[in-house]
């Protein structure tokens, strides 16, 4: 029964430190705490939900059974180790681009891998057709799953003692399928926090949650080519849709190049690698965007970021990332609105001049952010404001060539812009909740 407490004998994870963070904290004006998922053993907060579902389903159908997955790095690595430490056998598929790093992890604990497809649908194909040959099999999900929410339920148990038992004003999580965020919020209602606010942040393209929340229902994202490869989910779960419908979940995507950035200043700040699906988490908190999202926090108030993983990172991304990602500007995506970040506060890119801000952003003019004659505190993260960045494209139709409007738009969305556009202009049509 995957509703049921863990008991601390009966799990594959490690409680993890929540760690102060002097240099976010310093930079945001309130405390910042740390859950340091990226030091379970498997290498990522997945071992909690995939540790709690392998359990039960060895209790369930015997020590024959067979461990099936495809699901993302991550969750393979949660899959392979489970099976190691439960002594059943394991098979993982994983699509060729992987690192070769990742392979040498998986057969150090043993699992048979098979490297099958270009990507991760067609790898999961594969092993759905593995699966469906063997007797005593079951596919391990990356987070659709009862017991896999449960068992990540557990991260907020364990933050009710480190905070001793005060609420944080708020959690801020990266959003994949949603297994991670589903976890949170049944957690949180679990220890009585259902006030806590979840600030759920996605890259743009892969704002699947995003997407569905504005929608109102399960949206499907065309593939995305973020290098948050955690996050490239183009359904969420229809569990995260409805949780959110009762619980104060604010969704956020932000570009490619601020969780790249994210990663690189957590690495000097901390000493610490975390793959780029947590640096979108940071970059919230890095670029101090958090503040314009909770404008009423104080000195004394707890933030807490889940550093969800840092298996699929490693040094020569952080030189890549340098390279191309550095400095870059703060864009962010809020329901259908895109935000600009430049100066201390967050304008709506309605409220700016477009070529204006995108001179800024270069380093051209100053910005003298919003016009003049928009009504005091506007924007504050929350309120909802028209998204301009199509009107924008169409108005340059005639002024100049189309390509060097979408050309504007990248260099203030980032280079993930043809991934994120469509998807801005798909929900406008879908109205909102």
């Amino acid at each position: 029964d995957g509703s049921q407490p863990l008991p601390d004998n009966d799990v594959l994870h490690v409680k993890t430190a929540l760690l102060h963070s002097p240099n976010l904290s310093m930079k945001l004006r309130c405390n910042t705490w740390l859950k340091m998922e990226n030091m379970q053993p498997s290498g990522s907060f997945k071992i909690r939900g995939v540790g709690h579902m392998c359990i039960k389903a060895v209790e369930l159908r015997g020590p024959s059974i067979h461990f099936v997955t495809a699901a993302g790095i991550n969750t393979c690595l949660a899959v392979a180790y489970s099976a190691r430490q439960l002594n059943v056998e394991a098979t993982i598929v994983l699509p060729k681009i992987v690192n070769q790093k990742i392979f040498d992890m998986i057969k150090l604990e043993g699992a048979n891998l098979i490297m099958l497809g270009e990507d991760f649908e067609e790898s999961e194909a594969h092993a759905r057709a593995l699966l469906s040959k063997m007797r005593n099999g079951i596919y391990i999900p990356s987070s659709d799953n009862p017991c896999i929410w449960e068992g990540n339920a557990t991260i907020i148990k364990e933050l009710e003692v480190q905070l001793r038992h005060e609420p944080p004003a708020a959690i801020i999580c990266p959003v994949g399928g949603g297994g991670l965020l589903n976890g949170i919020i049944m957690g949180l209602e679990q220890v009585g926090w259902k006030q806590v606010p979840v600030i759920a942040v996605e890259t743009h393209g892969s704002n699947s949650f995003q997407a569905a929340v504005v929608a109102g229902k399960l949206v499907t994202l065309p593939k995305s080519k973020t290098i948050a490869k955690s996050l490239n989910v183009r359904t969420v779960s229809a569990k995260s849709l409805e949780l959110s419908l009762d619980h104060p979940v604010v969704p956020f995507a932000v570009s490619d190049a601020m969780a790249a950035d994210a990663v690189r200043n957590f690495a000097d700040d901390h000493k610490t690698l975390v793959e780029t699906a947590c640096g979108a988490a940071l970059s919230l908190c890095y670029t101090q965007v958090i503040r314009d999202i909770l404008p009423s926090l104080t000195e004394a108030s707890d933030i807490v970021v889940i550093t969800t993983g840092g298996s699929d990172i490693f040094l020569d991304d952080l030189d890549h990332f340098r390279r191309k990602y550095s400095n870059p500007p703060i864009v962010v995506k809020s329901g259908s609105e895109v935000f600009l970040k430049l100066g201390d506060s967050l304008s709506s890119i309605a409220d700016v001049d477009a070529e204006h801000a995108v001179a800024a952003a270069n380093g051209v003019v100053p910005f003298d952010n919003a016009r003049q004659d928009r009504e005091a505190g506007a924007i504050d993260g929350f309120t909802r404001v028209v998204n301009s960045a199509k009107e924008y494209a169409y108005d340059q139709r005639n002024r100049v060539d189309p390509s060097n409007a979408m050309d504007h738009t990248r260099d203030l969305i980032g280079s993930d812009a043809n991934a994120a556009i469509p998807s801005l202009v798909k929900q406008e049509t879908a109205g909102s909740p």
